[in-house]
C-alpha cells in the first residue's frame, strides 16, 4: 500500500479539526479558538496531535524504512489514542447537539481510518525486503 492515502487522510483530518474548532467556538462549546484546539477540545484534535500527525504523515512517505516504519507505527497508535481518549477526557459524555455529536463521531471514525491505513502501510513495510 502506498502512503498517499495516509497523507490524504491526515489532510482531511486537519481540515476537519479546524472546522471542528470553528464550530466549537461558534456554538459556544469552547470560548476561544485556542481552547477549541486544546485539551478540552470536543470537535477537534488538540493542536499538538495535529502537528504530530502532519509530521508523521510526511515521515511515512519516506523511502527509508528506518523513518517510515516508526512513523507508520506511531500513526497507528495516534489513531487508537484519539478514539480511546474520549472515554477518559469526557468527550463522549459531553452535552453535544445531534449535529455536534455526528461531527465528533465522523472525526473519530476518520482517526480510526487513519490508524487502519497506517497499519496496512506498516505491514507492507515490514514484509517488504530491506
Amino acid at each position: 500500500m502506498s502512503s498517499k492515502p495516509i497523507v490524504a487522510a491526515v489532510g482531511v483530518l486537519l481540515v476537519m479539526d479546524l472546522v471542528g474548532a470553528v464550530l466549537s467556538v461558534s456554538t459556544g462549546l469552547n470560548a476561544t479558538f485556542s481552547e477549541a484546539l486544546g485539551p478540552t477540545a470536543r470537535l477537534s484534535a488538540p493542536l499538538p496531535m495535529m502537528v504530530a500527525q502532519a509530521i508523521l504523515a510526511f515521515a511515512v512517505t519516506r523511502e527509508r524504512r528506518a523513518v517510515a516504519i516508526p512513523a507508520a507505527a506511531l500513526l497507528v497508535v495516534a489513531g487508537v489514542l484519539a478514539f480511546v481518549s474520549g472515554f477518559f477526557d469526557g468527550g463522549y459524555t459531553a452535552d453535544l447537539t445531534p449535529g455536534q455529536r455526528t461531527f465528533q463521531v465522523t472525526l473519530i471514525t476518520g482517526h480510526l481510518v487513519l490508524s487502519t491505513l497506517a497499519g496496512l502501510r506498516l505491514t507492507r513495510l515490514l514484509r517488504s525486503p530491506a
